[in-house]
């Protein structure tokens, strides 16, 4: 089973890790739960070698500047987890409004969404129908976002459709990167 979570991605795996394998050892010795099935695997190309992924996990984590990943096992369950990037990233749809590590303020914001919040700062007036031309989408498109960022709590509505403005929560303003949004 795969979770994805704002700050981690957990996966969790029926079964153990082969015997033999201790929490001392793990990730530094391999042991092929069916040595059979490795040979040919490995034979054929389809992996490179054995016991070489969790070491190359825990190299590439450490140089794309995340935590190491964790592993926990019991007799029962494999869980790995893995810290996710705290910036905007397209492919991941994170983005870490917060600019100190102590209290970090995150919110799942699509490529519309932070459009949105640039054009609401730029003028708290701007009209959906305005949002909808700017970021050229339809209008329901931008429905769908507003709805979603009013739904966080992210922005709210002052006053009515035709002279209100559109308010950006004053926590979240305060620890908006001003290079982002």
């Amino acid at each position: 089973m795969v979770e994805i979570y704002d700050d981690k991605v957990s996966i969790v795996s029926p079964g153990s890790v082969p015997k033999g394998i201790t929490k001392e050892n793990f990730g530094k010795i391999s042991v092929a739960r069916n040595p059979i099935i490795a040979d040919l695997l490995r034979r054929t190309h389809y992996i490179e070698r054995i016991g070489t992924g969790i070491g190359r996990m825990r190299e590439l984590m450490k140089s794309a500047g995340l935590k190491e990943p964790e592993f926990d096992y019991d007799n029962y369950f494999f869980d790995a987890n893995f810290q996710r990037p705290s910036y905007y990233d397209e492919n991941y749809g994170t983005y870490d409004l917060s600019k100190n590590n102590k209290n970090k303020l995150k919110q799942n914001l699509n490529k519309t969404q932070v459009k949105i919040l640039e054009l609401i700062r730029k003028n708290p007036e701007i009209t959906q129908k305005e949002m909808a031309e700017e970021v050229g989408i339809s209008d329901s498109a931008i429905q769908k976002s507003v709805f979603a960022l009013r739904h966080k709590k992210i922005i709210s509505r002052q006053g009515n459709k035709r002279t209100g403005k559109w308010i950006i929560n004053e926590q979240i303003k305060k620890n908006i990167y001003a290079k982002s949004i």
